[in-house]
């Protein structure tokens, strides 16, 4: 069963800089104690692995970021403002596994005919 961390609406700033994360998503990020980073990798739609490094501020208000390994993400899946990415964790997988097993979906609402669809942004290149 999967548990979703977090699921947002991408900005500027996510698609550009950095992908902005919730607070409440570093309970489940196994953040080492003392340190402000993590490298956590996450597997998308098309089962490929993406590596991203989850960073914090040292020093007062924590503000969560995926920095390192995010604009590749953005750029194979080619995001804009106002798709969404929804990171998720396999709880059972996870916990039997003993490191968390995180899943990452970019999604995009087109209107065909008249009707809302959302659908899965596919990786950019397919593998060789």
């Amino acid at each position: 069963m999967a548990i979703v961390i977090f699921s947002k609406l991408l900005t500027e700033t996510d698609i550009s800089v950095r992908l902005t994360v919730p607070i409440r998503a570093l309970q489940h990020i196994n953040m080492p104690a003392g340190d402000n980073n993590v490298a956590l990798s996450a597997m998308d739609s098309d089962g490929n692995r993406w590596p991203f490094r989850c960073y914090t501020r040292p020093d007062g208000h924590p503000k969560p970021a995926f920095t390192t390994g995010w604009l590749d993400f953005v750029k194979d899946k080619r995001l804009q403002i106002g798709d969404r990415v929804t990171f998720s964790m396999l709880e059972d997988e996870g916990v039997a596994a003993g490191a968390p097993q995180y899943r990452i979906r970019a999604t995009r609402t087109i209107t065909l005919f008249g009707e809302e669809h959302v659908v899965d942004l596919p990786q950019r290149f397919a593998p060789n």
